[in-house]
């Protein structure tokens, strides 16, 4: 039912990734605007992880062109291998394929996130 939207979401998905690897020369992306605690001495707040906590974690994931890459990356993978081989009814594979993409983007995101802090 879907197999036209997760093959172009699959190919947006790669040209994305690739203008990202080699076209990309100065960082602008969202995630790039975290910033560096006051003091790089002190350690987190108990239950927090660097570059990951604040109110704005959603708004910067959801502006970041990295979530959007793996989101769709993994949107049409997984929407593909699921309608395609007829493992799930069309809507449920909709339905997971929107979940693991969200969960994809949004992980790549905060472990850059974490990384560079």
């Amino acid at each position: 039912m879907f197999i036209n939207l997760y093959i172009l979401s699959l190919v947006l998905g790669a040209v994305l990734l690739v203008v990202a690897l080699f076209f990309t020369g100065k960082r602008v992306d969202a995630d790039d605007q975290t910033r560096a605690h006051d003091d790089t001495t002190r350690p987190s707040q108990v239950g927090q992880l660097d570059g990951v906590a604040g109110g704005d974690f959603v708004v910067r994931t959801i502006r970041s062109r990295r979530f959007w890459t793996f989101f769709v990356s993994f949107f049409g993978m997984t929407g593909l291998v699921l309608d395609g081989l007829d493992l799930m009814e069309p809507t449920v594979a909709f339905l997971v394929a929107i979940g693991i993409g969200a969960v994809a983007g949004a992980g790549a995101s905060a472990a850059v996130r974490i990384g560079s802090s």
